[in-house]
């Protein structure tokens, strides 16, 4: 390489930095940061809790902005006063509709300070999102050559190397964060007196390596399997296929150990789709694949009801209940005279009054206002239970509440609910934040059931009420928290227990369409599906014996794992912006290749070729006169000289008679 060569080339490489830190090594981000939720002011948030400590997203969002601001910079810089012409192609077109829904739901949204701060178990502000769409279309733009894609995935490689390493130790119950060093590490010098107390609640044996939520595992580790498999194709060094052939275990380790079954799916699912983009490059090879589908969804199927296995993925997918009908409480109402227990479909009106000597007199009657009978089960402790079969199971008790407050709890499927009459508001709930409510019972779909993908059904069932509201305009970035109805104190009892919070929809689509529109959402995903119908174009007609080839369908596989997986999961500062990062490194890549193979373009004929085919005409017409004469010319001279030899010959002839008459 010649010495100017070699400064632009290290040029270059310093301009694929921002896009190594992105994909490389803020993943790796795990360090303590303490906070203001801001969350005490609703009802369903504990008071006095606002101060929170977070480890695994706050920094990793400070990071991925702070670089966002770098990438523009740089853009801005080379366009403006380089006068470089910025790369473009239609599908960023979509990238931008995208891009103007993101801004304007975050100017019209209610919670404008989550919105460009973030918060609770996410910090993916306005900001992230602005960031994550200029990665992609850095990336787009200054990956020009090969050489670019090498460098990019050969350094961001070893931030990944680190976050699978952690992960494998993870599951081997060696967890690096639990170590004396790692607590250290991660800790402000002020917490190391009491780093005991520093714990996750994860099983032994979890892989959740700096990601946090082993549900995220799905996402990064399915990109990285499929992206190893066809970079270990590409390679041609066998110590590049040995590394990459480790790495693709350790990857499999790292999703074992977390437990999701989503991203095992997500590449079950991609498998199918790549294999069948690569027979499709023959098209009897096609159609034998497509009977292999076709024959393995039908024998998916029947093992689903014949065999326990079978049985078990497909209740993992579809679920088993309906809350409704697995728990005995159905809804609550808090009435001025009275609370109203939906138990099994059968009212249970419950009331108390107090004497002047201070015990706690309650009554209950059903639908029809017939007083019910109680037997007393625990006469110490005053707890009763129905005689009518209908609320069997039903336990009752008066209790005090702060300065001898008086209410009553109500113990169903062993979990209780505590009332208390007050003169302002009657009956009201005692929720677990500690705040006396009226009883919400928000607005569920019965699309899914509810242990649907591992509970999610249910999470999915409460959102999907909400997507009418936001046909339009979404709720803002990081503010899904606030628009699906926290206050669904009976799920969260009997599943997902006390003070837990629906942070996340669990489908990155779902959660897109309520924060930024269902307009913004769709053109979100007219910008991947046209990144994946353009791959599957290419890759069925690309030269595969090229590195490049390998890589780039190793980058479309990435893409298409994230995307199935997103069905069932959120994005997070954790892994989109490796997702992005690829995509945008993606498109690169395909544009590269359609340049060099010269696909799906029809050469157009140019000025000159088209003033020499108008030359030639004529000049081709004069030739073929000339040949025609010539032909003419030459059938005419073939004629005389037909007609002389007859006229010899006839001369002979009669020459002969003479002599013979003679």
């Amino acid at each position: 390489m010649s010495e100017n060569g070699y400064r632009n080339l290290k040029k270059t490489n310093k301009l694929m930095i921002p896009v190594i830190l992105m994909m490389g090594f803020v993943p790796l981000l795990v360090h303590m940061y303490s906070y203001n939720s801001n969350l005490s002011q609703f009802d369903w948030f504990p008071a006095n809790s606002d101060t929170q400590t977070d480890f695994f997203f706050a920094w990793k969002m400070i990071a991925i902005v702070i670089i966002g601001v770098l990438m523009a910079a740089i853009l801005l810089y080379r366009h403006y006063v380089k006068k470089e012409t910025l790369q473009f192609e239609n599908s960023f077109y979509f990238l931008l509709v995208y891009g103007l829904f993101v801004l304007m739901s975050a100017l019209f949204s209610k919670h404008k300070h989550w919105v460009s701060g973030g918060t609770y178990e996410l910090f993916e502000s306005v900001w992230v999102v602005f960031a994550y769409m200029l990665l992609c279309y850095y990336v787009y733009n200054f990956v020009n050559e090969e050489k670019h894609v090498e460098f990019i995935l050969k350094i961001s490689g070893i931030g990944m190397a680190m976050v699978t390493v952690i992960g494998v130790f993870q599951y081997f119950g060696l967890d690096f964060f639990q170590s004396n060093f790692g607590k250290h590490l991660i800790t402000n010098p002020g917490w190391w007196k009491n780093l005991k107390e520093l714990t996750f609640n994860f099983a032994p044996k979890t892989s959740y390596t700096t990601l946090y939520n082993p549900n995220f595992l799905s996402f990064y580790f399915g990109m990285l399997i499929v992206l190893a498999v066809c970079l270990f194709i590409a390679s041609k060094k066998i110590w590049h296929r040995i590394v990459l052939a480790v790495a693709v275990v350790c990857c499999a380790i790292c999703l074992k150990g977390s437990g999701s079954a989503s991203g095992w799916m997500a590449l079950a699912l991609a498998a199918v789709v790549l294999i069948l983009v690569l027979l499709s490059r023959k098209k009897k090879l096609f159609v034998v694949g497509a009977v292999v589908v076709v024959i393995g969804i039908i024998a998916a199927s029947v093992l689903g009801n014949t065999t326990s296995a079978g049985e078990n993925i497909k209740n993992t997918i579809v679920g088993t209940y309906r809350m409704s009908d697995r728990w005995a409480l159905n809804g609550v109402e808090t009435n001025t005279d009275d609370v109203v227990l939906d138990i099994h479909g059968n009212k249970l009106s419950v009331s108390y009054t107090v004497g002047e000597d201070g015990t706690t007199q309650i009554s209950c009657k059903d639908s029809d206002g017939n007083e019910l009978s109680q037997t007393i089960v625990d006469a110490d402790n005053q707890v009763t239970t129905m005689d009518d079969s209908r609320f069997s199971g039903v336990q009752l008790q008066p209790v005090s509440f702060g300065d001898s407050l008086p209410g009553i709890c109500a113990t169903i499927d062993g979990v209780q609910w505590n009332f208390i009459n007050t003169d302002e508001n009657g009956y009201e709930y005692l929720n677990p934040a500690g705040k006396l409510v009226k009883f919400e019972n928000p607005k569920v779909s019965k699309v899914f059931l509810d242990d649907a993908m591992s509970n999610r059904g249910h999470i999915w069932n409460k959102t999907i009420p909400l997507l009418g509201k936001h046909a339009f305009m979404g709720s803002g970035a990081n503010t899904y928290m606030f628009e699906v109805p926290q206050e669904d104190y009976i799920s969260q009892n009997y599943v997902y227990g006390a003070n837990s919070y629906d942070v996340k929809a669990h489908s990155w689509y779902l959660q897109q369409w309520v924060e930024t529109g269902l307009i913004g959402t769709l053109a979100l995903l007219v910008f991947l599906f046209w990144y994946l119908v353009q791959s599957i174009r290419i890759y069925r007609r690309v030269d595969l014996h090229e590195s490049i080839s390998w890589v780039g369908f190793g980058l479309f596989a990435a893409v298409l794992v994230y995307m199935i997986a997103g069905i069932a999961n959120d994005s997070n500062v954790c892994t989109a912006p490796v997702f992005w990062g690829m995509l945008g490194l993606g498109l690169a890549v395909n544009r590269m290749l359609v340049k060099k193979e010269n696909l799906f373009v029809k050469e157009p004929v140019s000025a000159e070729s088209d003033t020499a085919v108008k030359q030639s005409v004529p000049k081709a017409a004069e030739s073929v006169k000339a040949d025609t004469a010539q032909m003419v010319q030459n059938t005419e001279g073939t004629r005389v000289m037909e007609s002389s030899v007859r006229k010899k010959s006839s001369k002979k002839q009669s020459r002969k008679q003479r002599k013979n008459q003679k």
